[in-house]
């Protein structure tokens, strides 16, 4: 399934190149960027949802998704995520500091860079919604329902908090921010074991993407040398 999202991600971008030629007002960079993002999300969606039909889970089941006690689980994700959002900022500062010194170059994330950078108030409009509401679900779907859930079946629960967070700053393939988020995915999983509900750490997810977009905004100075 995820190899046909790929596939139809492909031909996407093909079709989305013919209409940048023909005026359509966004640049071929942050097209790609949403299209393999969006076909990849829905597969990591598909995938999960064929697992559970097949092993007769609901989504409550398997990962605590549900409404119960809504209030204060979104309470504990805007607290979790702005705690988050200082510490990644101090320690994203101190990592800077240490590669410059190190004369290694500093960059920004590429979808970080791709925002700042989009000419058209659509294209900063949908990369926020990703973002803001697709991103957070299926990457806490992934690294704390499935990846943290399953590490920890077989291994010592802290290897199983630190392996899925390592791999979860890995994947975002920057140097500067991966120390940040590693840490920051360290703070999601203790949030999802202390609650048993993944909309704690989705939450969390959506508010700390929402604060930096706000600084990208407002604050770009700020956002390109503190916060991963």
């Amino acid at each position: 399934m995820l190899l046909l999202c790929l596939g139809m991600a492909g031909i996407a971008g093909y079709w989305l190149n013919k209409a940048i030629d023909a005026g359509f007002p966004m640049d071929e960079k942050t097209g790609l960027i949403m299209i393999n993002i969006l076909f990849l999300d829905v597969g990591i969606l598909f995938v999960t949802w064929m697992f559970l039909k097949e092993n007769a889970l609901s989504w409550k089941d398997a990962f605590g998704l549900c409404s119960e006690n809504l209030m204060s689980i979104a309470l504990m994700g805007a607290l979790t995520a702005v705690a988050g959002f200082f510490m990644a900022a101090m320690v994203g500062a101190l990592v800077a500091n240490v590669l410059e010194a190190m004369n290694i170059e500093v960059s920004t994330q590429e979808v970080v860079n791709t925002f700042q950078n989009a000419e058209h108030p659509a294209q900063k409009l949908l990369l926020a919604l990703m973002a803001v509401i697709f991103a957070p679900f299926v990457e806490e779907l992934m690294f704390r329902g499935v990846l943290f859930t399953a590490l920890k079946q077989y291994l010592p629960r802290w290897i199983a908090i630190w392996g899925s967070a390592l791999f979860f700053g890995l994947v975002h393939v920057n140097v500067m921010s991966f120390i940040p988020l590693t840490l920051l995915a360290v703070l999601l999983t203790r949030l999802y074991e202390h609650t048993s509900n993944l909309w704690a750490p989705i939450f969390a997810h959506a508010i700390f993407n929402s604060i930096n977009l706000g600084l990208m905004l407002w604050l770009p100075e700020l956002i390109e040398t503190q916060t991963p």
